[in-house]
């Protein structure tokens, strides 16, 4: 491992409460060829004085002051201005889990030559953190196969998370691959277009990284541009498929996507408003007069796809909300859903992915 140097680019929006504990855990990194990049995003409160202040304290910790161009737009601030074999992105209100986090996705890197190392890693809310979340994926010619983009970015979700993951630089350069200026989902997309250029994986079981519940984040809030933001993030992995002329057409995320995107629609109603079912069955028949969310369901519910995943269970799952979907019985589509949530489905989903030690 020795020259192979690390790039970590930490974004720095409005965390003045967090961002001496993030950089702690970044500093005492027992790997030491690596360079800190944060991206001062023209951040209202403290924290241009913070990274003024660590910068100065330390020779490797730089500081770029931006004007504001949002979560995606910082990364790739920080991208440009990298210098590392490697580049792993963490955000400025969480933590890397322990002192060997970049040393073992570095080790992983370098022993199976990936391209993307991707890391397990616990959720935290002050003194409580969670088991690992582990991603039960695996390595090799499965990496190029529907049930693993399933898996790895719908039913478990490690392959959706710029953070937790060690990116070899020169991958994302040979092939201009950028964050997006979505309000949110933008990992997702990045990593979606990542995986249409087929990187090596490779997968470390271990907890890399600590993800900061931080009730106050854009993750807890309601979405009043939800659906715009979800469709289009489909529909330019379209474009962008057919622009960089790739030829698998992925359609499989798309349709997957699409398909969640109306979960999670109906799922923020039923949290946020009241009365929350007619809500939701409303935002659903707003969803569904959109010509690409039409074929996305209209092709999972005929079993597009389908029959490429393993999981049984998900299978029934998806092809019978599809045909509800395309019937529009929408009020009955969000009354499945809430169904579902008053049962507890949803959160023993969440646990059950949580198990082991660091």
């Amino acid at each position: 491992m020795n020259g192979k140097k690390v790039t970590l680019v930490i974004p720095v929006y409005n965390t003045e409460s967090y961002l001496p504990e993030c950089l702690e855990s970044v500093l005492a990194q027992d790997y030491k060829e690596v360079e800190i990049i944060l991206v001062d995003d023209g951040s209202p409160d403290a924290c241009p004085g913070l990274c003024d202040h660590f910068a100065g304290e330390n020779e490797n910790v730089r500081v770029i002051h931006q004007e504001n161009r949002g979560l995606g737009g910082a990364r790739n601030t920080g991208l440009e201005a990298s210098s590392g074999d490697y580049v792993m992105f963490i955000d400025s209100d969480d933590c890397l889990d322990g002192a060997d986090a970049v040393s073992r996705l570095v080790k992983c890197a370098e022993e199976k030559q990936a391209d993307i190392v991707v890391g397990g890693f616990r959720r935290f809310c002050g003194q409580d953190v969670s088991q690992v979340n582990c991603h039960h994926l695996r390595e090799g010619a499965y990496t190029k196969t529907v049930d693993f983009r399933f898996k790895g970015f719908y039913m478990y979700g490690h392959l959706a998370y710029d953070w937790g993951k060690l990116y070899r630089r020169r991958f994302l350069q040979e092939n201009r691959l950028r964050c997006r200026a979505y309000p949110f989902t933008q990992d997702k997309a990045h990593n979606m277009e990542c995986c249409a250029y087929e990187p090596v994986y490779a997968f470390i079981q271990g907890s890399v990284y600590l993800y900061r519940v931080n009730q106050e984040s854009v993750t807890f809030r309601y979405k009043e541009n939800f659906m715009p933001v979800w469709i289009a993030i489909a529909s330019d992995f379209h474009a962008f498929l057919k622009e960089r002329k790739i030829k698998n057409i992925y359609g499989d995320l798309m349709a997957f996507h699409i398909f969640f995107g109306s979960f999670f629609l109906v799922k923020q109603e039923l949290q946020f408003k009241k009365p929350g079912l007619l809500q939701a069955a409303g935002k659903l028949r707003e969803y569904g007069r959109d010509p690409f969310v039409r074929k996305a369901m209209g092709a999972l519910a005929k079993g597009r796809y389908l029959d490429q995943i393993d999981v049984l269970a998900w299978k029934i799952v998806i092809r019978g909300a599809s045909v509800l979907f395309t019937l529009r019985c929408y009020l009955l589509f969000a009354a499945g859903i809430g169904l579902l949530r008053s049962l507890g489905v949803d959160k023993r989903i969440t646990r059950s992915r949580y198990r082991g030690r660091r």
